[in-house]
């Protein structure tokens, strides 16, 4: 009986930790949940208001509704006199954060000798310039070794995120 017992512990350990199950190993992962896609018109007023203000004379590609610890945030993506932005708007209209696409050539030094030394080239690389609680960073995106990655920097560029798409 004892060995039967210990037998079906054992088995049990195992499946679990084949079957990736996150609780048992101690390596429980943030699960990123996509946001529900809405329409301008769904926004509460607030926000819409200062969307349409961003966006205005462009055109909005699409608009996810989430929740962050209870607070609703619109991700807003749009292209704007020709450059693509995104903003992170909350329900009462404060905007979080916003990124609009930038020329490579407009980075600041430091983040330039930063990507090239990652990517090994400045060739085919997408730039962005990020404003985050009042912070400024740099998203870079381009390939290496067969990979599409993201990089995001500080304007003394040190490589703060490295994100494999």
């Amino acid at each position: 009986m004892r060995n039967r017992i210990l037998q079906s512990v054992v088995a049990a350990v195992l499946i679990a930790g084949l079957s990736g199950c996150d609780s048992l190993s101690g390596q429980a992962k943030e699960r990123e949940v996509p946001g529900e896609p809405v329409e301008l018109s769904d926004l509460a007023a607030p926000a819409r208001a200062v969307v349409e203000t961003l966006t205005a004379g462009g055109q909005i590609r699409k608009i996810d509704r989430e929740e962050q610890d209870g607070r609703i945030i619109y991700d807003v993506e749009a292209t704007v006199e020709g450059k693509d932005v995104e903003y992170d708007v909350a329900a009462d209209g404060t905007v979080l954060s916003s990124e609009q696409s930038v020329e490579y050539a407009s980075l600041p030094d430091a983040v330039k000798t930063a990507v090239q030394e990652y990517f090994g080239s400045a060739d085919g690389l997408k730039a962005a310039r990020e404003v985050e609680e009042g912070q400024v960073f740099y998203e870079v995106e381009g390939t290496k070794d067969g990979d599409v990655v993201a990089l995001k920097l500080t304007n003394t560029g040190r490589i703060l995120e490295e994100e494999k798409e």
